[in-house]
């Protein structure tokens, strides 16, 4: 038995208890009111179970994908991950009556070395679950998280019947796998694709997910899967709506002038026009055969969380709508996502967020939901009076902390007690995953390396109109 079986086999225990177990925590009650009841000393002899099993994992763990911690963080950091290095190329497109011209970035990944490999492995915890849907079965293995940075990767297999064309994956020079999202699987959390080639073929997909956490989305990742069949017939009303609106634009300009669509539209969305194809009669047709498909072409998501909203506002005061949404985001952030707008504007604000956690935070079976513990802090290392704060995992970057005027960073580069540099970014160089500014002018960037943390020296921090060199803070956390 591995820890996917556990968690599988215990499909009446609730997420607070796995929750708890993974962490070692347990509270004083496991009712979980909803759920069907098992016989206490059968639960609490699983819950020990699992726990003995996921500390044993501290030590080696066997998942979906890897045989070992040390296995996992070689096909993820190593030497020979597939996408190791690629250089800077020309790139241009036609537009028109000129041509436009550019550089894609190259990048080239620092091997790990052995004694931060080490460390990473002790970080990795198990998830193991598993969600079937459409012929396709999605296994969240593995993670590491950081809760300074909120940062993250979590490694997935996705099994499927038949061969995924490339054309649908879309996997870019680096790696990326760019038609994943959205297509397939869907995640609440920003974040990045990444193939890893050893452990994909035929009819199976292995991937990580590299992610940043943040208030807005919630505390936890979601994975899901879509609604096959309502996507299907959401796909088939699409084809119908293309097929239609040139009948009813026919219809339409027989019906009235091209002045009585003008003034039509002009009340329906505030603007009119006559040019091409997309003229008024376009416009009127998409919003008559929209209006009558109005209820077929919302998915069954949004009626959910509709129906959730509606409750909320029975139960909830605007007043205490609020109040509950200030004490999940925080004031500042509040204020920043309100800043210039209306209070009515919060009120609505409130009511949705909270309809969107609540639904988030409701299982279904096409669903995944990963929690992270708060106090899984990786070793990090600041420059410049905290400006900058760098991991093994990523970089985040403070740019309201500098006295220069000029705000914006263009390239980042470390410079290493043996004398190399290596670059985060600059016009030639992307040696990062994604990029995700995270407010108060400051901006993450997750490395595509397992840096040693230990033998950066300084950090140079530049933009366009200036360069700065920013040396390690006398006491690192």
């Amino acid at each position: 038995m591995n820890g996917k079986d556990i968690f599988l086999g215990l499909k009446y225990v609730g997420d607070d208890l796995v929750e708890e177990a993974e962490y070692g925590r347990f509270s004083m009650s496991i009712d979980n009111p909803g759920k069907k009841k098992i016989r206490r000393p059968l639960l609490l002899a699983a819950l020990i179970a699992l726990l003995l099993l996921l500390v044993g994992c501290a030590i080696v763990c066997a998942t979906a994908i890897f045989e070992s911690q040390t296995e996992m963080i070689s096909a993820l950091y190593g030497e020979n991950t597939g996408f190791d290095s690629a250089p800077p190329t020309e790139a241009y497109e036609q537009r028109n009556d000129y041509v436009a011209e550019w550089t894609v970035p190259g990048y080239e990944k620092l091997p790990i070395e052995e004694t931060v490999a080490q460390e990473l492995e002790n970080w990795v915890s198990p998830v193991g679950q598993c969600i079937t849907a459409g012929g396709y079965k999605l296994t969240v293995d593995a993670y590491l998280y950081d809760s300074i940075t909120q940062c993250g990767l979590i490694t997935m297999l996705l099994e499927h019947d038949h061969p995924i064309s490339e054309e649908e994956l879309l996997v870019g020079y680096n790696g990326e796998i760019g038609g994943i999202s959205g297509n397939y699987l869907f995640f609440n959390q920003y974040g990045r694709a990444y193939l890893i080639p050893a452990k994909t073929n035929d009819t199976q997909l292995a991937f990580t997910y590299y992610f940043r956490m943040d208030k807005i989305s919630g505390d936890r990742l979601i994975v899901s899967f879509p609604d096959f069949e309502e996507q299907a017939k959401l796909d088939e009303l699409s084809a119908l709506r293309e097929e239609q609106i040139p009948k009813i634009r026919q219809r339409l300009k027989e019906e009235m002038t091209i002045e009585e669509a003008a003034q039509k539209c002009q009340e329906i969305f505030g603007f009119s026009g006559y040019t091409g194809e997309y003229d008024d009669y376009y416009f009127l047709a998409g919003y008559e055969f929209d209006n009558a498909h109005a209820e077929d072409q919302m998915p069954q998501e949004q009626i959910d969380r509709n129906k959730i909203e509606q409750k909320l506002r029975e139960d909830l005061t605007p007043e205490e709508a609020v109040a509950q949404l200030t004490e999940l985001w925080g004031q500042e952030l509040v204020d920043e996502m309100m800043s210039g707008e209306e209070q009515s504007n919060l009120t609505e604000l409130a009511y949705s967020a909270l309809a969107q956690r609540t639904y988030d935070r409701t299982y279904t079976e096409n669903k995944i939901i990963v929690s992270f513990p708060d106090s899984m802090e990786l070793s990090n290392k600041t420059f410049g009076d905290g400006a900058v704060l760098v991991n093994t995992l990523c970089v985040r970057v403070n740019s309201s902390k500098f006295e220069e005027s000029d705000r914006s960073v263009e390239k980042i580069v470390f410079h290493m007690t043996d004398g190399t540099d290596f670059v985060v970014t600059d016009s030639l160089t992307q040696n990062v995953l994604f990029t995700r500014s995270i407010g108060n002018g400051q901006t993450l960037y997750m490395l595509n390396s397992a840096i040693n943390i230990d033998k950066i020296q300084s950090v140079e921090v530049s933009g366009s109109l200036t360069s700065t060199i920013l040396e390690a803070d006398p006491h690192d956390s």
